[in-house]
């Protein structure tokens, strides 16, 4: 109530704040004009949700229908009320699944934080075959290839003897293949890191700005170091012939 924050939130806050510089950074590729559509995949309390139409609407004075999209019943009811509450009529929620959830129109900007495992191939997929101009997404417990290269590829079965190592170089291999998945769709995309490592171990920001149309070399990049590797994402799917 005194504007403090919670101590066990800190780190929490700290990651949307840094979250919202990268969203500044990029607020010049969303629509110069006009109203500005967003969405946030498994967007959870929607902390990022409401900060980022807060610094869209009140900051900068745009215009914005956000929607945020999450499986929990009980948690989009809360998020609907605070909403609500606030008159922030232009934020919705959506109580669902995002793997059937189907943006309303090509969305401006499309964002997650910590969205799970193949959660955030799920948000990178729909939003780059949806053509979204701005795309900032944070993941979050990378599985699945550590499951999938079993055993690991002879190129580098030596190098992931150790599960520890293992775990960390297909953490690093799963976010180089959705760079490569979004430059493949067209996108510039950047990987940066998104706060000290000592907040959160998860702090990769992927961004990625829509510059062109497809990209058949960029996709051939994809899917020659899936053969390499031995296996792929189940979500990164193309919707496209070479």
């Amino acid at each position: 109530r005194d504007g403090r924050i919670h101590d066990k939130k800190r780190a929490k806050y700290r990651q949307i704040n840094r979250f919202l510089e990268y969203l500044r950074d990029v607020s010049g590729k969303l629509p110069a004009e006009g109203e500005i559509y967003a969405i946030e995949l498994c967007c959870g309390k929607s902390y990022l949700t409401f900060a980022a139409y807060y610094y869209l609407t009140t900051l900068l004075g745009r215009k914005v229908v956000m929607t945020g999209v999450d499986l929990k019943p009980d948690v989009i009811e809360f998020c609907s009320k605070t909403a609500e509450s606030l008159g922030w009529d232009g934020l919705q929620f959506i109580c669902g699944d995002i793997d059937a959830f189907t943006p309303a129109r090509t969305p401006d900007l499309a964002l997650s934080l910590h969205a799970c495992d193949v959660a955030t191939d799920i948000v990178l997929a729909k939003a780059a075959q949806s053509g979204t101009r701005v795309i900032l997404s944070t993941p979050c417990c990378q599985h699945e290839l550590y499951n999938l290269m079993d055993p690991p590829p002879e190129p580098i079965a030596a190098l992931c003897a150790q599960p520890l190592i293992r775990h960390k170089l297909t953490d690093a291999f799963t976010d180089a293949l959705r760079v490569l998945y979004l430059e493949a769709y067209g996108y510039e995309v950047n990987a940066a890191e998104l706060v000290d490592p000592e907040q959160t171990p998860k702090n990769t920001l992927i961004r990625a700005v829509k510059v062109r149309g497809h990209n058949p070399d960029a996709r051939r990049r994809y899917e020659e170091t899936c053969t390499f590797l031995g296996a792929r994402p189940s979500k990164l799917t193309f919707d496209w012939d070479m």
